[in-house]
């Protein structure tokens, strides 16, 4: 399908009427229930209060219902089956409240389910757990706001399911405690503050941040509030906002007050069925600050491939050309377009054969007994998926990859700024590199982004395995920084302009943030202490920071990432390594376990093992300039190091060295252990580096096929024993960068399917 038709078919599906509605629901109702003959007369008090809330502020619907002590089951499911039959609606949203006694429910043979009282001790009650399950019966999302003791017990199953899928709670205590009696300390009074304060800033409530709010220590609240979600459809919260008091009758007349543009990215070839699904996807839960949805554009990663090989471009481009690469280079990207388009053959033709197969299913008796069972299976369709987006990823970077080979890339600033407007390097994703080429090699007009060194408090020194530092910079937020260091460069003179400069070309080269690479925002210079400092961005929406190192060495800690998780570290890794030497030129030096971070998102137990950065520019320099040859004695460092590089190095650092550091990162990966482990005292202090390095490929050997598998154990073993068929390199390091692609991250991409 051509990619304007599919532009036009998604806008067309997408022109609906509930971009025409405000508010996330088309309604909102409130019932505040509570005992019409209950023991304290604050319950009533409080439920009228938080109704007026809703009312006034909110302007929701509010009906009040006093749960009669005769027949009290009987009356309160008439009236809940009464509502659900009346604003049980899709986009409609109901909120139960209810503030009265719980009952511990923990009598023999009771299940601690959720049984309401109007009583402390004795009277009449309901049981909440049998009338409960009927939202699932509604479209409506419903909202359970419970103030009474044992209120999280709403939260246990009493069928199959305790929270439908269309239900959040958030209750005032745990399972087995008492909540407190209304008054100035209840929970009901700690949610209408909380409430009145979230909108006096913001234009809307989460319930997720809500019950944060509440359960913090600086909330005041004495109890531990319990909060639930089942919402399904890929909705986590209920978010609350009022309506307008004054609705516009003809809201079309209002201008769009802000316009933003994203990019949605497919893993899949974009068929009919896809395209479906995406409209579905888009036209779900629409959020009602959305006025309209538009698809400018549609771009198939194939057809960006397809247009480069063939020239195929609707206007003549100025960028590079396919018949300016090098011989192999032509040869590996039309090898890789087709395997590409085999796959997709392969897979048109295994959708058509299932379909077929369906289609004839009356015959399937008939010909079982034709079958030969002795041939292998054929891969289903599934599989071939999965191939096919490998495929396209390594067609991308094959692509990628020989492009930025061609010399003129290399020698020609008005080649690269040609290559940067070009349209069809644009559509390819190359911006990124050929900035950060464009910086490394004519650094003559970088912006100026060296600053003062301000912190607003005494910042903690970096250690020697934790090269990051928080801080609390003037003019920022809270940002990380990394030391380099030149007082420890004892084996050479340091000509000090020299290494300045790099620092500022280092930290232009640091601004893309296109890779596994924190972005860098500023520089500077305290020759008093002998060191230059990298201000990076502290990632949003991000809290805290852990090493890869730290999370190996703490035994305590439960978190580890899942084999899959592991897979795709090491090929984030990887790729960033692969860019970062084909795009600037430059080496890292310092790769390591201790330079590879992970952070913990703000709403989340867990770090973020999807997301890793690769730190530690302390030694980063271009690959063509002399190494800063810093002297390292000590073991745990030099286990990182090529043997040619520990010590009083007898080499250069390059690219092949950052492959070997590559390695040991892998293994450490793979067997969760520091490889500084797998040595004895004696054999540290014994073990020249040539032998250190045989031992580390022992280890490697033995050790990784039983935990990552052989292929993961082929790609380490590669690295460390410096086996990629690379004695000489060319100009543009075009055979290493081939060679790593091939033998190493093509080993480990399967590995990322585990999860």
């Amino acid at each position: 399908m051509e990619t304007e038709k599919i532009r036009r078919k998604i806008n067309s599906a997408l022109d609906f009427e509930d971009w025409q509605i405000r508010n996330e629901y088309k309604s909102v109702s409130v019932l505040a229930l509570y005992w019409e003959q209950a023991d304290h007369p604050g319950f009533q008090q409080e439920a009228r209060s938080l109704g007026a809330l809703f009312s006034k502020r909110f302007h929701y619907d509010v009906d009040y219902f006093p749960i009669p002590s005769a027949n009290s089951h009987v009356e309160l499911d008439t009236r809940i089956n009464l509502l659900l039959k009346q604003r049980g609606h899709l986009d409609h949203l109901l909120i139960i409240y209810y503030g009265g006694h719980g009952d511990p429910n923990n009598d023999i043979g009771d299940e601690k389910l959720a049984v309401w009282a109007a009583q402390a001790r004795g009277g009449p009650d309901v049981k909440w757990s049998i009338i409960q399950p009927k939202f699932a019966e509604v479209k409506a999302e419903v909202l359970l706001l419970l103030d009474c003791c044992f209120a999280a017990q709403a939260a246990r199953a009493n069928q199959n399911r305790a929270i439908p899928s269309n239900v959040e709670l958030f209750a005032a205590c745990a399972m087995g405690v008492k909540t407190i009696l209304p008054g100035p300390h209840s929970f009901t009074t700690y949610l209408i503050k909380f409430l009145e304060d979230s909108l006096s800033t913001s234009s809307s409530v989460k319930i997720s941040d809500l019950a944060i709010l509440i359960a913090s220590r600086k909330s005041g609240y004495k109890n531990t509030p319990q909060h639930f979600s089942g919402l399904g459809g890929g909705k986590s919260t209920i978010c609350l906002e009022p309506f307008n008091a004054n609705p516009i009758t003809d809201i079309t007349t209002k201008h769009e007050a802000a316009w933003l543009t994203l990019t949605v990215s497919l893993r899949d070839v974009l068929t009919e069925p896809l395209i479906m699904d995406i409209i579905q996807w888009l036209k779900a839960h629409p959020k009602r600050k959305v006025s309209r949805l538009t698809v400018e554009n549609v771009v198939l990663s194939a057809d960006r491939v397809r247009h480069f090989i063939h020239d195929e471009g609707k206007e003549e481009t100025r960028g590079p050309k396919f018949n300016q690469l090098a011989p192999l280079a032509k040869q590996d990207v039309l090898i890789a377009w087709t395997k590409f388009q085999s796959l997709l053959a392969l897979l048109a033709m295994q959708l058509k054969s299932s379909s077929l197969s369906l289609s004839q299913d009356g015959d399937s008796n008939m010909n079982e007994n034709i079958i030969d069972h002795t041939s292998p299976a054929p891969p289903s369709p599934l599989a071939t998926l999965l191939d096919l987006e490998t495929s396209l990823l390594s067609l991308q970077n094959v692509v990628q990859r020989s492009v930025m080979a061609i010399p003129d890339l290399y020698e020609n600033r008005e080649a690269l700024l040609s290559a940067i407007e070009d349209t069809a390097m644009q559509d390819l994703g190359f911006i990124p590199l050929l900035s950060r080429r464009i910086k490394a090699r004519f650094p003559s007009d970088l912006d100026s982004i060296k600053t003062e060194h301000k912190p607003e408090a005494t910042p903690d020194l970096p250690t020697k395995f934790r090269s990051l530092v928080k801080e609390q910079l003037e003019g920022f937020e809270s940002v990380l920084v990394e030391y380099k260091y030149y007082e420890e460069m004892k084996t050479q003179p340091l000509n000090l302009d020299r290494f300045e400069r790099q620092v500022q070309i280092l930290a232009s080269l640091l601004q893309t943030s296109d890779l596994h690479m924190l972005r860098c925002l500023r520089w500077f210079h305290e020759p008093w202490h002998k060191r230059f400092g990298l201000v990076f961005e502290y990632p949003t929406g991000y809290i805290d920071v852990i090493s890869l190192r730290e999370l190996i060495e703490n035994t305590r800690f439960s978190q580890r990432p899942s084999l899959g998780q592991r897979f795709q570290i090491a090929r984030e890794i990887g790729e960033t390594i692969l860019k970062w030497h084909t795009s600037a030129d430059w080496v890292h030096q310092g790769i390591s376990s201790h330079n590879i971070y992970f952070f913990r998102k703000t709403d989340s137990d867990m770090f973020d093992y999807s997301n890793p950065f690769l730190c530690g520019f302390e030694f980063s320099r271009p690959s063509s300039g002399p190494s800063l040859n810093a002297v390292v004695e000590e073991f745990e460092l030099n286990v990182y190091r090529h043997p040619t590089r520990q010590g009083a190095p007898s080499e250069y650092h390059t690219k092949r060295h950052d492959v070997y550091s590559y390695g040991i990162f892998l293994l450490e990966l793979g067997i969760w252990n520091l490889v500084g482990n797998c040595f004895s005292e004696k054999m540290k202090k014994n073990l020249s580096p040539s032998k250190m390095q045989e031992y580390i490929l022992l280890n490697a050997r033995q050790r990784l096929k039983q935990c990552m598998g052989a292929a993961y154990e082929r790609a380490t073993t590669r690295c460390l024993a410096m086996e990629l068929g690379v004695e000489l390199d060319d100009s543009v390091g075009s055979v290493l960068a081939k060679a790593f692609e091939e033998l190493v991250l093509q080993e480990i991409e399967p590995g990322t399917r585990l999860d």
